[in-house]
């Protein structure tokens, strides 16, 4: 990239709101290409004509020599294998403008346990932070599946059980338990959890926290679904972990994200008699729905000890004896219907508005048929089922007309996939305050609830306000800005990429940025909006 740079990056505006959304870590696969002499690029992809700077094999960074790419891309970092002194490490070079939490860092170096992986050395190159982590030979439990039952039983389950008390005690949420993420010591006689990308810590005195969803679908959570996370999570995903070795396959294969999603919030696992009763046992007990009833480090603790550990398993949603008929199907539970109708937003809206809701909750539950009548007098229909749908499920994922969103990543996905045009549904979903009763009910960052606040006010008076595809860049920052097919995060990567075209190119490419109004929404989104109207202001005067 050039260099002597004059150009300066205008200064940030306060009241900035961005809720960073982690990519979820991908399987480590050790990249064999004996041919190929560099080991990965360190820029990122390269605009067309340029020559970003690479690793080679044999560069030292801090006194470990580069040997080979373990994993090109992780999500969050490039995985290098090294060695110093005869010993093989491997080292992460994390992405550029990604850096782990300062304060995890801190709480994770003084976790001293045989089952979690410890960081040996940490610091910067080239402008990008990297940790020295131990290097296990011998993978993952994914590359090793199939295990025998005695193995998960004897080696597997007492390993993670007692790397999360580790974690827990010093109030570390891993978030991404999963076999990947789960390494064979040199021996064999060890599991040690790794890979902490999305990792959390809990607060003094605070069990569970609202956060992000970043998360692997099936392992994580029912709770995870409307961004809440506790140590019980964990546990949650330690149970389908011992869910998918024993089963010896992909438990979710096959599956869209919708159907897991249901499949997690609705149904219980269906364990073959092939696995034995013990096991069966302990997997039921780590996948209750209701966090309060999971099992935990003391029930798991007893369960290896050979103790008869008690099971109690309520669907967490109000059952009846009375189906309620819908499309075919009889529901016997409201988180079963409400899901039904989440799915069906018409057939749901004519249920409600003829009465047929009301009726069936008033035989069982007065409050909630008092609550579905008034949902009846409301002039807006959709939000009359929206509203109806938490009420018969808290813990619903976010829906709107018939659309399911995985977290608020998701949100701006779909936003995403129909600009520049603006999704009629998605932007209703703003204006009549669904979004913004979804986010604030379940306790979303604050800066991120006034933001959609604001977004919401905003597209009451201007249906087509640029708000809209800010509010786009804000649950998704990660998506970038595509400038001649070079994707910039932040405006450091644009200022590089017009520093390297010549000045007519240059000229011509911040003309065409003036009047993209995308563009004007990703530059909003990072904070310059004031700064953004000013620029515009004055090329409309140069232009003319």
């Amino acid at each position: 990239m050039a260099t002597g740079r004059t150009t300066e990056v205008l200064e940030q505006a306060s009241g900035n709101v961005t809720q960073r959304m982690v990519e979820m870590p991908r399987k480590t696969e050790r990249r064999k290409d004996a041919e190929n002499v560099n080991a990965t690029w360190i820029m990122g992809e390269a605009p067309e004509g340029s020559s970003p700077a690479s690793i080679g094999r044999g560069t030292e960074i801090a006194g470990y020599t580069v040997i080979d790419v373990v994993s090109e891309n992780t999500g969050e970092a490039t995985l290098l294998l090294t060695e110093k002194e005869e010993t093989e490490y491997i080292l992460k070079l994390y992405h550029k403008n990604k850096t782990p939490k300062e304060e995890l860092l801190e709480i994770l170096n003084s976790v001293e346990s045989d089952y979690v992986i410890h960081s040996i050395a940490q610091g910067t190159y080239n402008g990008r932070f990297y940790e020295v982590l131990p290097y296990y030979r011998e993978g993952d439990l994914l590359a090793r599946i199939p295990i025998t039952e005695d193995t998960i039983e004897k080696v597997i389950i007492p390993c993670i059980n007692e790397g999360l008390k580790a974690l827990h005690d010093k109030e570390i949420i891993h978030r991404d338990i999963k076999p990947s993420n789960l390494f064979w010591s040199e021996d064999g006689e060890r599991v040690i959890i790794g890979d902490f990308g999305i990792s959390s810590v809990l607060n003094q005195d605070v069990s569970v926290r609202a956060t992000s969803m970043s998360r692997t679908l099936g392992y994580s959570a029912p709770e995870a679904s409307n961004g809440f996370i506790s140590k019980e999570s964990d546990y949650y995903s330690f149970g389908i972990t011992i869910y998918h070795l024993v089963l010896g396959v992909d438990p979710f294969a096959g599956m869209s994200d919708m159907q897991i999603l249901y499949q997690t919030i609705n149904k219980k696992l269906e364990l073959p008699q092939t696995v034995s009763y013990r096991i069966q046992c302990l997997i039921r007990g780590l996948t209750v729905k209701d966090r309060t009833e999971r099992w935990g480090y003391e029930e798991v603790k007893r369960w290896i000890d050979g103790e008869t550990v008690e099971i109690q398993e309520h669907t967490g949603s109000t059952e009846t004896e009375k189906p309620y008929n819908f499309l075919s199907d009889k529901f016997y539970d409201l988180t079963s219907l409400s899901m039904a109708f989440a799915r069906n937003w018409e057939n749901a809206k004519k249920h409600l508005f003829r009465g047929l809701v009301d009726k069936y909750l008033a035989d069982f539950n007065e409050e909630l048929a008092s609550q579905c009548m008034d949902y009846k007098e409301m002039d807006d229909k959709n939000m009359a089922v929206f509203k109806l749908i938490y009420l018969l499920n808290p813990n619903a994922p976010l829906c709107y007309k018939g659309n399911l969103y995985n977290d608020m990543e998701a949100l701006g996905n779909a936003m995403a996939a129909k600009a520049p045009e603006i999704d009629t549904d998605i932007a209703e979903m703003i204006r009549n305050g669904a979004l913004y009763q979804y986010a604030s009910e379940n306790h979303f960052e604050e800066k991120l609830v006034q933001k959609i606040a604001d977004v919401m006010q905003t597209l009451k008076k201007n249906p087509k306000s640029h708000q809209y595809f800010t509010l786009m860049y804000v649950l998704h920052p990660e998506m970038g800005f595509k400038v001649k097919q070079v994707t910039c995060e932040d405006l450091t990567d644009l200022v590089e990429y017009l520093e390297s075209e010549d000045p007519d190119t240059r000229e011509k490419i911040a003309g065409e940025l003036a009047e993209n109004e995308l563009f004007l929404a990703w530059v909003d989104s990072l904070g310059y909006g004031r700064q953004v109207e000013k620029w515009c202001e004055i090329y409309e005067k140069v232009a003319w």
